[in-house]
């Protein structure tokens, strides 16, 4: 049903603007930002295309010390926003006609903008909001939304398929002269966050050895990506053998049959990690992970913010999603990767099971990476 709500929405957004733009074509003005400019960029999707975008704001803020950068966000993504040290203002984007209107009043009364960045984000509603703002100075990406002909400017990208994430939003901001010679993801985990993450666990009585996290699940959405739980049983005992470490099964809270089921492979044995899926909030992990020595991760947000704090992680990838397109980006030696091999049929994510990726092989990478 909400689904179905969501194409009915999307249309009617799609058939008002079209006429809007029949009317009123957007007519692109130069682009040229100086130290005071004012920037609104548009991050409004998961939390690692989010943080794959936090580049544009390192750019931003390197190329324009002084400009004022403002981020549109998911409301449930804010915290990466706000843990972002590049970003001034941080508005919140829900679904919705009434919450349209009222991020839309929002924006206005902010000022005039210099420069509105499209990055990574659902249609309709981000393209609608920033053509009634100012479509002249709006930039965009064809591949990334079905309603172009709302912005201004195109950044054409031919080689998207072939071309990381990192890169891929990195272009838009080179396309109004900002760069940065270090593209690394950002979020910065703050003291109150670390000081709550290591009090939750303090009754746990942890012992003092080196983290490790081994991230459950991809969650809800892309269950094609989820590395079996019989695998990370086996990864364990794996680890147990020879590696000193506290090691930690992070997930959200809607794991709980993954949870389950890990448990069952050790019944009756003493369980070599420490339990804490749906223990945490998001920000609470980004402190966890900040802590550890490792991480190991399928694709999903929690691989990213392993990349954006800094800690070593093991990436556990589908065929589907290549690593050249979501893999660690700029981060030289720190990671490492294990994509499960292309078929020769391939077609679906169904057709590419990530049981055929070995415990032992994730375990060789995890020791290579634990002994740097």
């Amino acid at each position: 049903m909400a689904s179905l709500f969501s194409r009915i929405s999307a249309s009617g957004y799609e058939k008002v603007f079209r006429v809007l733009a029949w009317r009123h074509p957007p007519v692109p003005r130069p682009i040229k930002l100086g130290p005071r400019s004012r920037v609104l960029a548009f991050t409004c999707a998961g939390i690692g295309d989010t943080l794959t975008d936090s580049v544009v704001f390192k750019a931003l803020r390197e190329t324009f010390p002084e400009a004022h950068l403002a981020g549109v966000v998911h409301r449930r993504r804010r915290f990466l926003l706000e843990h972002n040290p590049c970003v001034n203002q941080v508005f919140l984007f829900h679904k919705g006609p009434l919450a349209f209107l009222q991020l839309r009043k929002e924006l206005r009364a902010a000022g005039a903008w210099d420069a509105i960045l499209h990055l990574r984000g659902n249609d309709p509603e981000p393209r609608c909001l920033s053509y009634l703002l100012d479509p002249g100075v709006t930039v965009s990406v064809p591949n990334m939304t079905r309603l172009d002909w709302l912005c201004g400017h195109h950044v054409s990208q031919p080689d998207w398929d072939e071309t990381h994430g990192v890169e891929q939003t990195l272009r838009i901001a080179r396309y109004v002269g900002a760069d940065t010679p270090q593209p690394h993801l950002v979020y910065n985990v703050s003291g109150e966050d670390h000081a709550r993450m290591e009090e939750k666990l303090r009754p746990r009585l942890i012992p003092a050895k080196p983290r490790l996290v081994l991230q459950l699940s991809v969650g809800r959405r892309g269950s094609w990506r989820n590395w079996p739980v019989e695998r990370y049983a086996q990864l364990l005992r794996l680890i147990d053998s020879e590696l000193d470490a506290a090691v930690f099964v992070l997930g959200g809270a809607d794991q709980e049959e993954r949870r389950r089921e890990l448990e069952h492979h050790f019944k009756g044995e003493l369980r070599p990690y420490h339990d804490i899926v749906g223990f945490f909030n998001l920000a609470e992990s980004a402190a966890l992970l900040a802590s550890a020595h490792a991480l190991v991760s399928p694709d999903t947000g929690i691989m990213h913010l392993g990349f954006a704090v800094g800690t070593r992680v093991v990436a556990v990838i589908h065929c589907n999603n290549p690593v050249n397109r979501v893999g660690p980006h700029g981060y030289g030696d720190r990671h490492r990767v294990v994509q499960l091999p292309r078929p020769a049929h391939y077609r679906t994510p169904a057709d590419a099971s990530m049981a055929d990726i070995p415990a032992q092989s994730v375990f060789l990478k995890l020791r290579e990476i634990w002994y740097q």
